[in-house]
């Protein structure tokens, strides 16, 4: 009996220091007033302008870069654009050029024993006309020249005639007198040094060489 009553004070015991040990229940979180609240708000719709201002800013940075490398690329174009032009205009020039150097060479030929510029050699004489009155600072060397038939004194003078002749169309022309220089080859430097009336035609001739003011030619 007194140990049946000695087990009921250890378990009365126990379940007291059990209920003592147990922790006190959590109170409940107070509700935040209306000010906090409103004071909460105030905090997030400033957070969520910086938010949107921010983004705003980063937006119109990276359209003005967009602006910017579309402008860098426009001008890039025109940059290129403009080389392209100018290459193609280099081009054009240096091909006109050479086709008015050739047409100055453009030889001059006459008839056996004559120095009468023909029809043909005034047409392409009145060419070289043109372009030497657009590139003034050019000066030309008129070789006269002549087959080897006849004697070597008779050839050197004809050729003398024939530089004479071509020399005064050109001036009569209207070319300085001081930009033509004239010469003769007689019969030293044939073209065709065959025999024939082949040969001896090509060889019945005035040559034109640039000796100065070899610039780029060009027309007007």
């Amino acid at each position: 009996m007194r140990t049946t009553s000695f087990l009921f004070t250890i378990a009365g015991l126990a379940l007291a220091a059990g209920c003592h040990n147990s922790p006190p229940p959590e109170k409940p979180a107070p509700k935040p007033s209306e000010a906090e609240v409103a004071r909460q708000r105030h905090v997030q719709d400033s957070l969520d302008v910086v938010a949107r201002a921010t983004a705003d800013s980063v937006e119109r940075a990276r359209q003005a870069a967009l602006a910017s490398q579309a402008k860098a690329d426009s001008i890039e174009q025109v940059r290129l654009a403009a080389e392209t032009a100018a290459a193609k205009a280099a081009d054009e020039a240096a091909a006109k050029s050479a086709q008015l150097r050739d047409e100055l060479g453009i030889m001059v030929h006459f008839d056996v024993a004559k120095a009468r510029i023909q029809q043909d050699g005034m047409a392409a004489l009145d060419r070289k006309v043109a372009i030497l009155a657009a590139n003034p600072t050019v000066r030309l060397r008129i070789t006269g020249a002549a087959d080897n038939r006849g004697s070597e004194s008779y050839n050197q003078a004809l050729g003398d005639r024939r530089a004479a002749v071509v020399k005064q169309y050109l001036v009569e022309k209207g070319i300085d007198v001081a930009r033509l220089d004239e010469a003769s080859s007689g019969e030293k430097s044939p073209i065709d040094a065959g025999s024939g009336e082949a040969a001896w035609a090509m060889n019945r001739r005035a040559e034109f060489v640039i000796v100065s003011g070899d610039l780029p030619l060009a027309m007007k």
